[in-house]
């Protein structure tokens, strides 16, 4: 994989969105620009809205709402990092999550042999999943036993969890329908296709199933079963528990394809919202 983010400098986002401003609108649209800092941390601090979360130790770009003017520009210098605000105009609703088409990436190469992939499998990524699995997982089997309301962080483990059955259950199909190999990374492993894109739009699902218990499983069922014997959940229990716990389920595209460049020792492409770019970093080799 890339070697990326020794400095924020070498990894660039930039989020992509159709924001139309209106003069009677009622909220604030900015442009923040910021570096060495979370989104969450910083909105928490400036109370502005949000439409996806961006890497801290990156230079990103991305649009937000305040309910009141804060001025046409603001740049200040915390202790961690920096930021910049610049008035865009009024729109008629604050931003919310997933209000976004993607993002653009600029990543530094540093002099690294690069063969841009042009599809990807679309897995989670290790920031989503590194450290929340395990403590999700068993918050899982407690729920199994004792279902209550969840707090904001408890969500966010269960989904993490989640996740994980998303990436081990495609990683299994793969393994038994394509050829490819697997690749560790940071203990995590993904399965990588050899076959090209063509074959692999014949052979795989458009879509993957996230667990729900609403959502039609279609062909993704047996390798759920599997995964979940392997930790030590019942079938039953787990459907059970997802409606106790209202998670209705979703789809997820299964792979993207993907147009990238590399120019000045940068490699730059777009991926829609939810996909990962150290996901496909993995891909590029």
């Amino acid at each position: 994989m890339i070697e990326i983010k020794k400095r924020p400098k070498d990894f660039i986002v930039i989020e992509e969105a159709s924001l139309e401003t209106d003069e009677n609108g009622t909220h604030f649209l900015y442009l923040l620009t910021k570096k060495n800092l979370t989104t969450r941390e910083l909105a928490s601090f400036l109370g502005f809205s949000y439409a996806g979360l961006k890497d801290k130790t990156a230079i990103t770009v991305q649009h937000v709402t305040f309910p009141e003017f804060k001025g046409n520009h603001i740049r200040e210098n915390l202790k961690d990092g920096t930021y910049f605000l610049k008035f865009i105009g009024k729109i008629k609703k604050k931003i919310k999550i997933g209000h976004l088409k993607g993002n653009r990436f600029y990543i530094k190469l540093h002099g690294q042999k690069v063969k841009p992939a042009d599809y990807f499998i679309n897995f989670y990524g290790i920031q989503r999943l590194k450290g929340n699995i395990d403590k999700g997982k068993k918050l899982f089997k407690k729920l199994m036993e004792k279902p209550r309301k969840l707090k904001w962080r408890e969500n966010f483990l269960i989904d993490a969890f989640l996740s994980f059955l998303w990436n081990e259950t495609l990683n299994l199909y793969l393994s038994e329908t394509v050829e490819g190999t697997f690749k560790t990374h940071e203990d995590f492993r993904f399965f990588i296709p050899s076959e090209p894109f063509e074959k692999i739009r014949e052979k795989v699902p458009r879509f993957w199933t996230i667990a729900g218990h609403k959502k039609d499983y279609r062909e993704s069922w047996s390798f759920y079963k599997k995964i979940l014997l392997k930790e030590g959940i019942s079938t039953d229990d787990f459907i059970k528990t997802l409606k106790n716990l209202r998670i209705k389920g979703d789809f997820r595209k299964t792979y993207l394809p993907v147009e990238a460049k590399i120019e000045n020792d940068f490699i730059s492409f777009s991926l829609p919202k939810g996909a990962y770019a150290t996901v496909y970093l993995i891909f590029c080799g």
